[in-house]
C-alpha cells in the first residue's frame, strides 16, 4: 500500500508537474520546465520528462508570472503512461517544483483508483500531502499498474500535437459518502470513526452542510448505487482452522492431497466429516483489494502517514469489516510486505463491535495470527498458537506456529505422555506433573520449490519442548512431490514420503498410531468426459510403502513390513434440480461472500481397493456408496433462509482383512448425514456426523465421527466455535474473506453534517 499511495501520487503528480506554459487550448501535450522561467506564450509541442509522455486537457491554461506559476482550469484531464487524472484546477511552481491538485481530484491506473479533495507534492523533495482521501488497491496488480517507467502511453502524432477527436477514457464521477442523519438507528457503525466527523466528503460531492434537513432515511436507501459489478470471492485471509487429527493438514491442500499421504482412506471422502470445504480454500494470509479512507495522507520517501485511516475489504457499503487505525505509517519491507503500524488498531465488526488488534499489521503478506484450540489426546486440553509470518529460508518458506498449553498451566500436570523412562511405542500414557518444557510446543512447516514444477514439504509437530519426551513425543514428516508424465498413464503426479511416529483416523477404532512409514506414491485425477448433466472424476494411486505400525486389536508393533496398495474411485454427480440467485447483490451477499444458489445433486461413488503385505498377508474390499445434497434459500432474510441437508450411505464388501489397525476396514456400512441451518440473521448452526450400520459389527449403531459447529457468517468475515466429541478436538475459526470486483465502490464511512440538528432521541 506504501507502493500505491505515494507512487500513484508521486508519479501522477510528476506527471501533472508536466504542464508548460502555452496558449490556452483545449488539448496540448506540454514541457515543463526547472529552474528557469519559461518563455510567456512559449508553444506547446512534444515532449518527455522522467521518460512519461504527458497529455493535458483542460478549460483554460495560463502563466501566472507573478507567482511564477503555471496553471490549468476548468475541467482537467491528463493522460499519464495509460493512467487518466481529472482535476478542477491544476498548478505547478517552476522554481520551487511544487505541484497542487484541487477540486474533484480522481486518478485511475489499471486496477488502481484514487480521489481527494486537494493533493501537493514537492518534486525536490519527494513529500506531499492529499486531503479527504478514498480509494481502491489491488495488490495483484499494483506494481504493474504503477511501474511508470516501461508504461504504453498514448501515441502521438509526429507534429507533436494530440487529435481532439481522440476518445478519452471516462473517469467516474467523485463516490461521495452516504449523509446519515445524527442519531438515525439505522447508523452503522455506532461508536466507530464517524462519531467525530472527522472524514468529511471530498470537494467535488455535495456540500453537507448546505443541505435542507430531510426526513430520517434508512441506512439501505443511502447506498442504493453501490458502484461496483462482478463481486467474486476469491482470496482470503485464512485464520480459520479447520479440525483434523492433529491439526495436520491446513487450509488449501485439496482432498487428493491429504489422501496421498501414508495411507488409503477406509471411510468414503464423502462422509469425512471434518472435510476441506472447496470454498474455503483460500491464499492464506492474503487480501488483494482493499478499500480506505483517510483524513489526510502524508507521503515521504520513505513511508506515508495518517492521523486516521480506515480500510475494508468489502466491497459493499455499509462496509460489514472495518479496519481502523490512528497516527498510522505504512512502510514497505524489503520483502515486499507492506507494514501498518498504528498507535492504535481496531476492528469494527458490523460498526457495533469493536476489537482491539495488534498495532503493527501485515496488509499484504503472510501476517501472524492467533487461534484458541483443543486437543486432549496430545495437550490435555486447551492451548493458544500463533502463527507467526512466514520466513524465506534456503529458497523456501518456513511457517512457525509456537503453542502454549493452558490446561496443563492450570494444574501442573499432564496426561498425554508414558513413564518418563519408558518410551516405547506400546507405553500407555500416565498421569505425571510436567516440566517448564511441557508448557511450549510448536508446529513447523516448511515449503521449498524443486525444480521448475516440483515441490518439497517439511512438517514437525511438536506437543512439548521437554527434553523429556521430546523424542518420543515429536512428529514428523517430509515429502516430495513432483509432477511425472508416465507411458500410457499420462500425467500423473509423483510422491515420495517419509513419516515419523504419526495417528490416521480409522471410523470406530479412532486415532491408530503408524511408528513409522517411508515409501513413494503415483495418482492421478482425472475428469471423464461429460455424459449429458452427469460429471464424473476418476481418481487413483498406486504406492509402495515400508511401515511399523500396531497390529489390530494389540498395542504390539508389527516390525517393519513393505505394504503394496492400489485404490481407485469413481465419483458422478448429477444434478437433479437449480435454482435461481438473487440478482440484487446487496441481498445476495448480506452474509455470504458469494451467492447461493438453491440446488439438489446426487452423487455416487465407487471404490476398489488392495494392498498386500511382505509378510504374504493383505486386504481387499469394494465400495458402493450414495449421497444425496439440497440446498435451499438464499441467506438473505432474517430468519430460516437457508437450509443444506445431505444424507448418504456406503455399504463394502471384503474379500480379506488387514491385519494392522491403522487401515483395517471395520466399518462395512455407513451411514451420514449433515445438517446447516440459519437460525436468525448471521447465526449458523452445522452438524455432521456418521454412525455405523454394519450389522455384524461390535459397533452397530454407534456414532464413530461427528463435528458440531456455532458461526457467525458474514459477507466479509466468519466467526465459529466447533468440537468433536469422537476425536477430542475442538477451537475457534475466524475467516477474512477476500473480494474482486469492478468499479470504484462509494466511501464507506458515512457523514453527518453539523448542520443537521441533533434529534433528541
Amino acid at each position: 500500500m506504501a507502493d500505491c499511495f505515494r507512487f500513484a501520487c508521486l508519479l501522477v503528480l510528476a506527471g501533472i508537474g508536466g504542464l508548460g506554459c502555452g496558449p490556452a487550448s483545449s488539448t496540448e501535450i506540454l514541457t515543463p520546465v526547472h529552474g528557469s522561467h519559461a518563455r510567456d506564450g512559449a508553444r506547446a509541442g512534444s515532449a518527455t520528462w522522467n521518460d512519461l509522455n504527458l497529455t493535458i486537457r483542460a478549460d483554460r491554461q495560463y502563466a501566472d508570472l507573478q507567482q511564477d506559476q503555471v496553471v490549468a482550469e476548468g475541467n482537467v484531464r491528463l493522460h499519464l503512461a495509460g493512467g487518466d487524472l481529472a482535476a478542477e484546477r491544476v498548478t505547478y511552481g517552476r522554481g520551487t517544483g511544487l505541484l497542487t491538485a484541487s477540486g474533484a481530484v480522481r486518478f485511475r491506473r489499471g486496477s488502481q483508483y484514487l480521489q481527494a479533495s486537494f493533493l501537493r507534492y514537492n518534486l525536490e523533495t519527494r513529500k506531499g500531502e492529499l486531503r479527504d482521501v478514498y480509494g481502491v488497491i489491488n495488490f495483484d496488480h499494483h506494481t504493474t499498474d504503477l511501474n511508470f517507467s516501461g508504461s504504453q502511453v498514448q501515441p502521438i502524432s509526429e507534429a507533436g500535437t494530440v487529435d481532439p477527436g481522440a476518445p478519452w477514457a471516462e473517469l467516474p464521477p467523485m463516490a461521495c459518502p452516504p449523509l446519515l442523519p445524527p442519531g438515525a438507528p439505522n447508523r452503522p457503525v455506532g461508536r466507530a470513526t464517524t462519531g467525530q466527523q472527522s472524514l468529511v466528503p471530498p470537494l467535488g460531492c455535495p456540500n453537507p452542510d448546505g443541505h435542507t434537513r430531510h426526513q430520517d432515511p434508512p441506512w439501505s436507501s443511502l447506498v442504493e448505487d453501490q458502484r461496483v459489478q462482478g463481486i467474486t470471492s476469491n482470496t482470503g485471509l485464512q485464520l480459520e482452522y479447520r479440525l483434523d487429527f492433529e491439526g495436520r493438514f491446513r487450509p488449501g491442500e485439496t482432498e487428493e492431497e491429504e489422501e496421498g499421504y501414508i495411507h488409503d482412506p477406509v471411510i468414503p471422502a464423502a462422509f469425512t466429516n471434518l472435510e476441506w470445504r472447496p470454498e474455503l480454500n483460500q491464499e492464506r494470509g492474503k487480501i488483494s483489494r482493499w478499500r480506505f479512507q483517510a483524513k489526510s495522507l502524508f507521503l515521504t520517501p520513505e513511508a506515508w502517514t495518517s492521523p486516521l485511516v480506515v480500510l475494508t475489504n468489502d466491497p459493499l457499503t455499509p462496509a460489514q469489516l472495518i479496519l481502523e487505525g490512528r497516527d498510522t505509517q505504512v512502510r514497505e519491507q524489503p520483502d515486499g510486505t507492506l507494514i501498518l503500524t498504528s498507535a492504535t488498531n481496531r476492528g469494527l465488526l458490523d460498526g457495533k463491535l469493536s476489537v482491539p488488534l495488534l498495532r503493527r499489521i501485515a496488509l499484504n503478506g503472510d501476517g501472524s495470527s492467533w487461534a484458541f484450540l483443543s486437543d486432549e489426546n496430545r495437550r490435555d486440553g486447551f492451548y493458544v498458537e500463533h502463527t507467526l509470518a512466514s520466513r524465506s529460508l534456503l529458497g523456501g518458506e518456513l511457517t512457525l506456529r509456537p503453542q502454549l498449553m493452558l490446561d496443563r498451566a492450570v494444574s501442573g500436570k499432564t496426561n498425554a505422555y508414558p513413564p518418563v523412562h519408558d518410551d516405547s511405542p506400546e507405553a500407555e500414557p500416565t498421569r505425571q506433573g510436567i516440566s517448564v518444557g511441557d508448557l511450549f510446543g510448536a508446529d513447523v512447516g516448511y515449503i521449498r520449490p524443486v525444480g521448475p514444477r516440483g515441490e518439497l514439504r517439511l512438517r514437525a509437530d511438536l506437543s512439548t519442548i521437554s527434553p523429556r519426551h521430546l523424542a518420543s513425543q515429536t512428529r514428523a514428516e517430509a515429502s516430495l512431490l513432483h509432477p511425472l508424465t508416465v507411458p500410457l498413464l499420462g500425467e500423473t503426479r509423483a510422491t515420495l514420503n517419509a513419516a515419523y511416529r504419526f495417528r490416521v483416523w480409522n471410523g470406530s477404532l479412532g486415532e491408530q498410531d503408524v511408528y513409522t512409514a517411508f515409501g513413494g506414491f503415483l495418482e492421478r485425477d482425472v475428469q471423464l468426459p461429460p455424459w449429458g448433466s452427469l460429471r464424473s472424476r476418476l481418481f487413483w494411486r498406486l504406492g509402495l510403502q515400508n511401515i511399523n505400525t500396531t497390529v489390530f486389536d494389540t498395542k504390539d508393533l508389527s516390525g517393519k513390513t513393505w505394504r503394496a496398495s492400489g485404490y481407485a474411485r469413481l465419483t458422478s454427480t448429477l444434478p437433479m434440480w437449480q435454482g435461481e440467485i438473487l440478482e440484487d447483490s446487496t441481498q445476495a451477499l448480506r452474509h455470504v461472500p458469494r451467492p447461493i444458489r438453491p440446488e439438489a445433486s446426487l452423487t455416487t461413488f465407487l471404490i476398489a481397493h488392495s494392498s498386500s503385505y511382505g509378510d504374504h498377508s493383505g486386504q481387499r474390499y469394494y465400495t458402493l456408496g450414495v449421497l444425496s445434497d439440497v440446498a435451499v434459500g438464499h441467506f438473505s432474510r432474517p430468519y430460516l433462509d437457508y437450509t443444506k441437508l445431505s444424507i448418504g450411505s456406503s455399504v463394502s464388501i471384503v474379500e480379506q482383512r488387514s491385519r494392522f489397525s491403522f487401515d483395517r476396514a471395520v466399518d462395512l456400512g455407513l451411514f451420514h448425514i449433515s445438517w446447516t441451518q440459519q437460525l436468525a440473521g448471521p447465526l449458523l448452526l452445522s452438524t455432521s456426523m456418521s454412525y455405523n450400520i454394519d450389522r455384524g459389527s461390535e459397533k452397530y449403531g454407534n456414532r464413530i465421527d461427528s463435528i458440531f459447529e456455532l458461526k457467525w457468517q458474514r459477507r466479509a468475515y466468519g466467526l465459529g466455535l466447533f468440537y468433536s466429541p469422537e476425536r477430542k478436538l475442538g477451537g475457534l475459526q475466524i475467516s477474512i474473506n477476500g473480494f474482486d470486483w469492478r468499479g470504484t465502490g462509494t466511501p464507506f464511512i458515512p457523514y453527518t453534517p453539523s448542520s443537521w440538528p441533533q434529534d433528541d432521541r
